[in-house]
């Protein structure tokens, strides 16, 4: 969980809870909402991230080649997914109320760091 970026994993599990089954382009659009930088999401993250399901039987994939365009790659969710997604509710909480924590006191420390500094010498040592 050390990176942003394996926070793509979470969100691709929500999409495709959401809409069933859907193509890489379909959960690249919907996930952009769940982004949890103003950067938004790297496509690439999303498709390294259902790679990742994919070998560890979360997803399950299978080519549509229905329509007049090229096959397209349907992803669908597994029970085996919809359990990672509940894990992932787990450490998303956790990570919340950690994230909560440090608002709240970054938000303490800024109201009375002014203070703390004007009690403080600014000559250097």
């Amino acid at each position: 969980m050390g990176n942003l970026y394996r926070f793509a994993e979470p969100i691709v599990l929500v999409c495709l809870a959401r809409l069933g089954t859907a193509y890489g382009y379909q959960l690249v659009t919907e996930a952009q909402q769940f982004a949890v930088t103003h950067a938004g999401l790297d496509t690439a993250a999303i498709y390294r991230a259902l790679h990742r399901l994919q070998a560890s039987r979360c997803v399950t994939s299978t080519w549509d080649a229905t329509g007049g365009g090229p096959q397209r790659r349907v992803y669908t969710l597994t029970p085996r997914g919809v359990e990672h997604l509940k894990e992932w509710s787990q450490v998303l909480q956790s990570v919340s109320a950690s994230i909560d924590s440090l608002l709240q006191e970054s938000r303490r420390l800024s109201e009375v760091a002014p203070k703390l500094l004007a009690g403080r010498s600014t000559r250097p040592a």
